[in-house]
């Protein structure tokens, strides 16, 4: 009797195979869809908590960042080494803003230093607002210990490299 449920059980395994693969497939597209949905649709609120603003002060919508990779530039015009990559990464950000956002981390002395470093530079990206808990968490979490700094985060918040500065290396991410 084993034998002959054996047997049974194992055409009927047979006979269900393709309704089995059916249904296997149909799961494994929707944790994919699952998948992609939680990547486009990241809270970059849990990174910025405190929002973000443009060199007026003025809020800007964390919507902005959806769907994009996001640089977080951690600088300051007093620092040398920062204000002579800051044009390099203007231009790069104004050529990739399709793929990319740039959010700004000011290491300034004041907020009226960091709006103006932001408009003298022509900063084409937002700000974290001036010694924001969540700025400084950022730079805390990821060691930022010298600036100029750029952490780039994939679209969905997770860290892509420290390494930001390389900017050919960042366009190959950004290539992906």
């Amino acid at each position: 009797m084993s034998w002959t449920w054996t047997i049974t059980r194992a055409s009927a395994a047979k006979s269900d195979f393709p309704t089995a693969m059916k249904s296997f497939l149909a799961s494994l597209s929707l944790l994919l869809c699952a998948t992609l949905a939680t990547a486009a649709d990241f809270d970059w609120k849990t990174r910025f908590p405190q929002g973000l603003v443009d060199e007026a002060g003025k809020t800007v919508d964390l919507a902005s960042l959806k769907g994009k990779t996001v640089a977080v530039y951690c600088s300051a015009h007093w620092c040398p080494p920062c204000r002579a990559f800051t044009p390099q990464l203007v231009k790069f950000a104004n050529e990739h803003k399709a793929q990319l956002a740039v959010v700004f981390i000011s290491f300034d002395q004041s907020q009226e230093k960091m709006f103006g470093y932001m408009k003298e530079a022509k900063m084409p990206w937002s700000a974290v607002p001036f010694k924001s808990a969540g700025g400084q968490a950022i730079a805390k979490e990821q060691g930022v210990t010298g600036i100029p700094t750029l952490l780039v985060y994939g679209q969905d918040g997770q860290l892509l490299t420290k390494n930001g500065r390389d900017l050919a290396g960042l366009e190959k991410l950004l290539g992906k």
